[in-house]
């Protein structure tokens, strides 16, 4: 029979670990974009070498599972941090390595393989007659780029990056395999202690479909703010 009481507890308890999920997935949003810029700037301008290697990347992460490549970070990446910090000098062991720090690596790594097409669509979607007339009146890439060119571009991506942001919320999810503690993780650790399962998945479900509401709200408000202006 289905526990009202007990469903009400695990769902206070659940929301006690959102704003460590919400920082996570902030964090993960952040840098798979700065990623993702540099990626679709290389793949824009088609430099030599770096555009062959991105593909490489991308080809890799797109074919590759998260929790294949979460686990493989897991275990690789304090070896290979451990490596390159020898060969530099630096006294640091690797084995210390916070769990947090591989997923948000992990996550953001793939994520920035889509980010990098959300931005490459958005930069494509800018005039082409405007960036020619900034650099007629002397502007520089890097004066364009912040001035004509991400302004715009930000607009026609902002809900392809509340989509991402939903991505990162849910990727965050697969840190209970490696011992991070999220919403998921909490009410898995919740249903394992009490047996009662499908409270406790029902309650994360409703929280994840609450966010996604929620996010997809603020960025309808935002893109027709923008547009109304």
């Amino acid at each position: 029979m289905f526990d009202v009481k007990a469903s009400y507890d695990m769902f206070l308890e659940i929301l006690g670990v959102l704003p460590k999920t919400l920082l996570l997935a902030i964090t993960i949003l952040f840098l798979s974009t700065l990623l993702g810029i540099v990626m679709a700037c290389i793949l824009q301008y088609k430099i030599p070498v770096l555009v062959q290697l991105i593909g490489l990347y991308k080809l890799f992460l797109r074919g590759t599972p998260m929790v294949v490549f979460l686990y493989l970070m897991y275990y690789a990446l304090p070896a290979t941090g451990q490596l390159i910090l020898s060969l530099l000098g630096i006294p640091y062991n690797m084995d210390n390595l916070s769990p947090v720090i591989i997923l948000i690596v992990t996550v953001s790594l793939t994520l920035s393989t889509f980010q990098s097409e959300i931005i490459r669509g958005a930069f494509l979607a800018v005039d082409n007659g405007q960036i020619e007339a900034a650099h007629s009146l002397g502007y520089s890439f890097f004066q364009t780029f912040r001035r004509i060119i991400a302004p715009q571009a930000f607009v026609h991506a902002v809900p392809d990056f509340a989509n991402s942001f939903t991505v990162a919320i849910k990727a965050t999810s697969l840190g209970f395999l490696i011992t991070v503690i999220d919403i998921f993780a909490q009410a898995k650790i919740m249903a394992a202690q009490n047996f009662l399962f499908i409270e406790a998945f029902l309650m994360v479900a409703l929280i994840y479909w609450g966010i996604g509401i929620l996010i997809t709200k603020i960025a309808d408000r935002y893109e027709n703010d923008v547009r109304i202006k």
